[in-house]
């Protein structure tokens, strides 16, 4: 079963230290925030990352990267962006592979260079930019 996806959010790459920085589920709603670059000093460090809401959310998993990678390894993984929709050969596919029916889902993928998240929503996710000071 090959995977296939499509970029959703802007193509801007996705760095190898690129992360989860929180994942929240509270009344349906799922808010996945990435941290995707960290500018600064020592002293001053801010983070740029995104916020990606979904709404009428059915399910979701959170894996480490390299559970993901027959994914990557997929002529069709749309390689650049942190927001995906996934069109045929992800974890919706499997799960109907496994279960012996066909449930039509949408689904979306949360890329990063560590942790992904897969979500199963029937809405587009709404993406804003996000910014924090990083603190150790």
């Amino acid at each position: 079963m090959a995977f296939v996806a499509r970029a959703f959010s802007p193509s801007v790459g996705v760095t190898p230290y690129s992360d989860l920085e929180s994942v929240e589920f509270r009344d349906g709603a799922l808010v996945v925030v990435i941290a995707c670059t960290v500018n600064g000093d020592r002293t001053v460090r801010t983070v740029n990352g995104l916020r990606v809401t979904f709404t009428q959310v059915a399910g979701f998993r959170v894996l480490d990267e390299l559970d993901l990678a027959r994914y990557v390894a997929s002529e069709g993984f749309p390689f650049g962006s942190h927001v995906l929709e996934v069109c045929d050969g992800g974890w919706s596919a499997e799960e109907n592979a496994l279960q012996m029916f066909d449930m039509n889902r949408r689904e979306w993928l949360v890329v990063t260079g560590n942790w992904c998240v897969s979500v199963f929503s029937g809405m587009p996710p709404e993406i804003v930019d996000a910014t924090w000071n990083f603190v150790e």
